[in-house]
């Protein structure tokens, strides 16, 4: 950074000496941690497509306020770091889990969302793949941290509907209206029963209205390994839109991915999915085409 001159040092002195007569808020990140999750099923039980859902990493608060409920991990941004290196050290220091990608939300600045003083929340959306995350345990001032499963959400005609399950058993659901916006996704704007500390179920929800405003095709790619099969690429794209592909409909679907202009998919040549040991004809693996 350039050296200040003399003549700027005095005038900086001078400034911030005027900044007492303006209330200061304090800065804070969330972040929704996110990563894929697949259905639950009995000891030798399988099929070929699970039910895809996500998973949501949430801690409980050890201290006041909100002390035992759920909430997201976050906290206070220092003096000597951007509020992008604060989330990051702050999902760390909580949930001792690491990212190395953050997508914007949007900045929450309600004066009463959080009833210990005025502060802004910067909440970031990150995503992670699946089996990411295996050993998250609180710290800090977090007593505890834990996936919950997104299963079956819904989104549209300006309500939505997310519910999470702890340990296979409904936790909680989050509900509400959204405004519908031009540029795509949406704006929250009532959350009912809020079961959470703070302003944390808005910003989950702005999350997920945040996430649905990106092109969905695309969208998918955040949650699949670098290879997978076009039943793991559907069973996700499903999910994120609620648009069912039907078994007629996937040779069409497979060229709207693979034989446009600007294919998504390209196919691995000779590479097939490992079985397991299951009994059933591989599939052919894919990975997204490079640009």
């Amino acid at each position: 950074m350039k050296a200040h001159s003399p003549e700027d040092r005095k005038k900086i002195e001078d400034y911030r000496k005027t900044l007492d007569k303006y209330p200061k808020p304090s800065v804070t990140a969330d972040i929704v941690a996110v990563r894929p999750a697949y259905s639950e099923l009995e000891e030798g039980q399988w099929r070929e497509n699970p039910e895809f859902a996500l998973e949501v990493l949430l801690i409980k608060r050890g201290q006041w306020p909100f002390e035992g409920s759920w909430a997201l991990p976050g906290g206070f941004i220092r003096p000597t770091e951007t509020v992008d290196e604060g989330a990051r050290r702050e999902l760390r220091e909580e949930t001792a889990l690491e990212t190395d990608r953050l997508i914007p939300v949007g900045v929450f600045s309600k004066p009463d969302r959080d009833m210990r003083a005025w502060i802004i929340s910067n909440a970031f959306v990150s995503v992670h793949k699946r089996g990411h995350g295996c050993h998250v345990k609180g710290g800090d001032d977090a007593r505890e941290a834990k996936w919950l499963t997104m299963k079956a959400p819904s989104i549209g005609y300006g309500r939505f509907y997310l519910p999470f399950h702890e340990d296979g058993k409904l936790a909680f659901c989050l509900t509400g209206s959204y405004r519908e916006e031009d540029i795509g996704g949406g704006t929250v704007l009532s959350v009912e029963d809020n079961p959470l500390a703070f302003d944390h179920a808005e910003i989950i929800a702005q999350a997920f209205l945040r996430m649905l405003s990106f092109d969905k095709k695309k969208l998918v790619f955040f949650f699949l390994p670098e290879k997978f099969t076009l039943s793991n690429y559907i069973d996700i794209y499903q999910y994120l839109t609620r648009n069912s592909v039907s078994d007629a409909n996937i040779p069409s679907f497979r060229r709207q991915l693979t034989a446009t202009k600007e294919p998504l998919l390209e196919v691995c040549e000779g590479e097939w999915e490992d079985l397991g040991g299951r009994a059933h004809a591989p599939a052919k693996l894919y990975r997204r085409r490079s640009c």
